[in-house]
């Protein structure tokens, strides 16, 4: 039935499969700033001391720590063709070990995929299908993200904090920033931060005191039809487990059947050429 059709968003596919995110990253892919000369494009920046201390704090303390694993609940909007939002929970395990590897368990109502990265290969592994794909990717867990997001169009969840210098990935993102104010979020007293980009407006809550984590993440897809949101809460930081090499190796079904990748770089070269007179 065509009120049962839904709009995917980047934020829906982000979730979903996370390369389903379009913008999965959101402040990295969704609210990537246009390729103009400099003195054309480069927006007025006005972000608080406090807001970018806290925001570079934050990121420093990720940016330190050689491996950590987090989990993710997740709330978002998807969108039927009538414009009606239908909220949707999903959540997200993630380990990471700098510099080369890591690896995801997402959950959702609309099906379960998860990802490997073991210094070599990225694997997507999607269970409900029984399918899966393996890419080789550049040396490296931000070459192999750069390489995810521009060539097969897919973005792992919450990938700017996988990223070696989150703070470095997410201030380009903002234009204009400001303190909100504390409030608690599972019980943690937080900073509540609120940035507004080009595409995206983006709200981040950073624990207060000595851990600086981010424990809240709030992105407003503004210039979509009906403005949906993804709103995912992080708990259970560890940052003293250490996981072996084969923890991040694909771990596959014997019946899992392998595709490819369709990449995103040629599919738009495609369409064009198919538009070209």
């Amino acid at each position: 039935m065509k009120q049962n059709q839904r709009m995917r968003h980047p934020g829906a596919l982000a979730l979903a499969g996370l390369l389903i995110c379009a913008g999965g990253g959101w402040a990295t892919a969704a609210d990537k700033p246009a390729s103009k000369p400099a003195a054309e494009s480069a927006p007025e920046v006005a972000i608080g001391a406090q807001v970018d201390q806290l925001l570079r704090q934050m990121g420093d303390y990720l940016k330190s720590a050689k491996e950590f694993s987090v989990h993710v609940d997740v709330l978002y909007d998807d969108l039927l063709a009538s414009g009606q939002k239908i909220q949707l929970a999903a959540s997200d395990d993630i380990s990471v070990r700098r510099p080369d590897r890591f690896r995801v368990r997402y959950r959702t109502d609309v099906g379960e995929k998860r990802f490997w990265y073991d210094g070599k290969n990225f694997t997507l592994l999607d269970e409900a299908h029984g399918t899966y794909a393996v890419e080789q990717t550049p040396a490296g867990i931000d070459a192999t993200l750069d390489y995810l997001i521009a060539q097969l169009g897919f973005t792992p969840p919450l990938s700017d904090l996988l990223y070696s210098d989150p703070y470095a990935i997410l201030k380009p993102h903002a234009v204009f920033g400001f303190h909100a104010g504390m409030s608690e979020v599972g019980g943690m007293p937080c900073h509540h931060l609120a940035f507004v980009g080009k595409n995206v407006d983006w709200q981040l809550w950073i624990e207060d005191g000595k851990l600086p984590l981010p424990r809240k993440f709030v992105i407003t897809y503004k210039t979509l039809p009906g403005a949906p949101q993804y709103m995912a809460v992080l708990s259970d930081w560890d940052f003293a487990t250490h996981l072996p090499d084969s923890a991040f190796s694909a771990a596959l079904p014997p019946k899992a059947e392998r595709i490819g990748f369709l990449k995103a770089a040629v599919s738009a070269r495609k369409e064009q050429a198919k538009k070209a007179p």
